[in-house]
């Protein structure tokens, strides 16, 4: 009877070397609940009526709602989103540009009028916002999985309206089912060593935000030139 637990867990991280390794991203709606397959690659988006309404032509890319004021992650996930929204839209405000405007006009970014004051100055209509997703990381002595899950909305400054959110979690494995006293030493140690590389989550985030970023279409061949959702 004591086995029984440890063989469930070997049979779980065999299903998630086999399904979670491989394959190709799916992408859909929202579904109806948050909760989602432990080891599916997916990616979850919504567009909404407004998006075509006022197709945007500029986002400004807002502070990371992360674990707290100084969340490690910020600065990595607020880059790249605004390295890859830039293939989609005319011009995307970043962390640094946002932040001097920010500056400039003395705004608090939690206040929702503050934020139609940087809209309109910055001739920029659309803010992106961005969360955390999804559960962290799977550790198992001798099989680890990162995960890096990301939640993101576009909202149109003048009256919230969303006009795009999207979610995704990344994740990247290593490690595996251990068949010989041998095996599980050489799966410890990788894992392990996978488990310490700092430079793994920040890989998941470019992974992660690539794939959000896919589903929104591209507004600039839409002909419109002039600034939206700032009136």
């Amino acid at each position: 009877m004591a086995r029984r637990p440890i063989l469930i867990m070997l049979l779980g991280v065999a299903v998630g070397l086999t399904a979670g390794c491989g394959g190709p991203t799916r992408y859909s709606g929202y579904e109806a609940e948050i909760g989602q397959s432990e080891f599916r690659r997916s990616v979850e988006f919504e567009i909404g009526g407004a998006f075509y309404e006022d197709p945007p032509a500029c986002a400004v890319v807002m502070p990371f709602i992360g674990t707290g004021r100084d969340d490690p992650r910020a600065p990595f996930v607020e880059e790249s989103l605004a390295r890859q929204l830039s293939a989609h839209l005319e011009r995307v405000i970043g962390p640094r540009a946002r932040d001097h405007w920010v500056r400039d006009l003395a705004v608090d970014l939690a206040n929702q009028r503050d934020r139609k004051i940087l809209a309109k100055a910055s001739e920029c209509g659309f803010l992106l916002e961005s969360a955390p997703w999804g559960d962290g990381a799977v550790y198992v002595a001798f099989w680890t999985q990162e995960r890096v899950g990301i939640e993101v909305r576009m909202v149109r400054a003048r009256d919230q309206a969303v006009v795009w959110k999207a979610r995704h979690v990344a994740t990247r494995s290593e490690g595996g089912v251990p068949l010989s006293p041998l095996s599980a030493i050489y799966n410890i140690v990788i894992a392990s060593d996978f488990r310490a590389d700092g430079d793994v989550p920040l890989s998941l985030v470019d992974d992660a935000t690539r794939r959000i970023a896919q589903t929104l279409p591209d507004t600039r061949h839409f002909g419109a030139r002039t600034v939206r959702g700032t009136r």
